[in-house]
Formats: structure tokens, sequence, C-alpha cells
């Protein structure tokens, strides 16, 4: 197993960059570099009643040289400090969408590293079933953090050929989808 010899920090603003150096033998050291992202949690929202997924639909500056439309994704956030990712589930969920997600309703899916080629970062993810008297507003996101969310809700028989054809582009709902419903 290699030992992280040494870590700096390379830049902190917001996201945090640290370098390594890494001993893989006692002939063979590199540098790499990683960052350091707090954990997320997201949640696969589907409402019984009108038998729909709903996603969000938002302008994402990572990915727009490369795309010209806004992402669809289930919703997701930061888990903060001292909050568990149930719990941060649940308070994302009332961000974005306005739906209350009642905690019978919410079940645990799976975790995985986001992209452990260079970032820290884990989502937790879950799936929830809310009904139209769960929603208590209309959502779209904190201003303070500058989102601007829209809801977009997919017939299931929708949802699922749009994981299947590509027009779903968010790795974590293409994983959520698949696991949720074994597309």
């Amino acid at each position: 197993m290699p030992i992280v010899l040494n870590e700096e920090i390379v830049f902190n603003n917001k996201l945090v960059v640290e370098k390594a150096t890494i001993q893989e033998d006692e002939n063979t050291s590199y540098t790499r570099l990683r960052i350091k992202r707090q954990d997320a949690s997201a949640v696969l929202l589907f409402n019984t009643f009108t038998n729909k997924i709903i996603l969000t639909r938002q302008f994402r500056y990572p990915v727009a040289d490369q795309t010209n439309e806004y992402l669809l994704e289930l919703l997701a956030g930061k888990i903060d400090e001292g909050e568990e990712p149930l719990e941060a589930a649940i308070r994302e969920a009332e961000e974005e969408t306005g739906y209350t997600i009642k905690k019978e309703n919410i079940r645990f899916l799976l975790s995985c590293f986001a992209s452990p080629g260079y970032s820290s970062e884990r989502f937790h993810i879950y799936y929830a079933t809310v009904t139209p008297a769960d929603q208590q507003s209309k959502g779209g996101g904190l201003a303070s953090e500058n989102e601007r969310i829209e809801l977009a809700e997919f017939d299931l028989n929708e949802f699922k050929l749009m994981v299947k054809d590509g027009r779903i582009q968010d790795a974590k709902t293409i994983l959520a989808g698949l696991y949720a419903f074994a597309v």
C-alpha cells in the first residue's frame, strides 16, 4: 500500500486543493492533487400521486462549455458540519423542490465516491416518495447560494428511457435510476 509522505494545501477558496507526495516503494515517489470536498446527499424523488419522478434543472458552469442545455439532476446538496446524511437529504429536498419528505418515506440506496481520481466527495443517495400535499413551497434553492433551480417532472417510464438513451447526463442521477429501478 502506498504511503502518503506529506500533504500541503495549494489552493483554498471555497474548494480546497491539496498536494501530496506519495511513496509507492523505496525507489518510487510521485505527487497527486486532491480536491477536498464535503460529502453530499442526493434524493431521487417520486410523486406517488402523479406517478412522476421529480428532477431539478439548472445551469452548471463546470460543464457549460460541453453542453448548451441545463442539466437534469436528482436533488442534491452538501452535508453541513455536524449534520447526518439523511438530515441533509431532507433539508435539501425542501430547499430545492419545496417538498417535505417524511422519514418513513425515504430509504437509503447507496453511497459512492463522485470521482475518486481527484475528489474526496462522497454521495449518499436516497429514494423518497411524496404526494402533492407534501409540497410546502415552489422550491428553487437558496438565493444566498445563487441557486436558480427549476423542477422537471417525468413519467416513471419516460425517466427510465431518459436514463437508458442518454438524455440524463448527470452520473448520480443515472446511478440512482439504475439502482432504484434496475433500468
